[in-house]
């Protein structure tokens, strides 16, 4: 059994396309058209166990800015901690999670997200939890002005390398907190679950990730390389649900924004590490989930 990270992945085929496998089988994830389109760069870096050309075990870092109370911080998301079922309970986690760590120990913040199978295991790395909060407002509050938006096609070469080129110079949504210069990872969310809630409005020239349901609609994102007002983008889109829920933490919007307690299985974990702690109660954006 092998020790890789990084690169010995990305550049060999047999284990790349054994990574892929894996992180299908084990989280329906789909990497490939991701790697194929460029877009998986050295922030994306998987550390693994390979046994004869099979990753046996993986945990990723995603490497970042997060912006909190205006201050930018380099921080690191570990992701897709898995396990061949042939090769667990062997500890390779535990081991991975100490490579990571012993690599990470200049970075400001660590941070995951878990499931509820497994809440016991990162405190053990000095991992804290968090809670988070989710932000709705009322349609009723909005003053509608429509503007003229136009629906992303990410299979189109030049929309989509225009869409990544903000994403990369992006400013951040929010100072209360954000995330920038992590745009490989939305751009791996961009072609995934998100590739049909993609728009850009040329009044403002943003880009806005927007998902609707019958019970409200979701504004995942708001990506722009300038400053923008967030209620003036807001009261642009064509919002059809009397609810608004806003995927991120946003700064003051000047009408009422209802903040409660999110709920979920699984739990943020964060280890404080260098010049920052981070709080409760704020929301992780939802398009830099690793």
């Amino acid at each position: 059994m092998n020790f890789i990270k990084g690169n010995a992945i990305r550049n060999d085929l047999q284990l790349k396309r054994s990574f892929f496998n894996l992180a299908d089988e084990t989280f329906s994830l789909k990497f490939e058209q991701w790697d194929e389109l460029g877009y998986w760069n050295d922030t994306y870096c998987p550390y693994a166990f390979e046994v004869d050309g099979e990753i046996a075990s993986n945990v990723s870092t995603s490497t970042g800015l997060m912006v909190l109370d205006g201050k930018q911080y380099k921080a690191v998301q570990i992701g897709t901690v898995m396990t061949n079922p042939k090769f667990q309970g062997k500890g390779l986690s535990r081991r991975l999670m100490e490579k990571v760590m012993e690599d990470q120990a200049n970075a400001n913040i660590l941070y995951l997200f878990a499931n509820k199978s497994v809440l016991g295991f990162y405190p053990k790395f000095g991992f804290e939890m968090r809670t988070q909060s989710t932000f709705t407002l009322d349609k009723k509050d909005l003053v509608s002005n429509e503007k003229e938006i136009n629906k992303i096609n990410m299979d189109n070469n030049i929309e989509r390398r225009l869409f990544y080129d903000t994403t990369m110079s992006r400013v951040p949504i929010s100072q209360k907190m954000s995330m920038v210069q992590n745009e490989s990872i939305v751009m791996f969310h961009a072609l995934t679950q998100y590739r049909d809630c993609i728009y850009y409005v040329p009044k403002f020239q943003v880009y806005v990730i927007l998902k609707e349901s019958a019970q409200h609609v979701e504004v995942i994102d708001v990506i722009s390389k300038e400053p923008f007002d967030l209620l003036e983008v807001l009261e642009s889109l064509p919002i059809k649900t009397s609810k608004v829920k806003l995927c991120f933490t946003p700064d003051n919007l000047k009408i009422p924004v209802v903040q409660e307690m999110f709920k979920d299985e699984g739990a943020m974990f964060v280890k404080n590490q260098i010049d920052i702690d981070y709080p409760n109660n704020l929301l992780y954006p939802y398009s830099g989930l690793a």
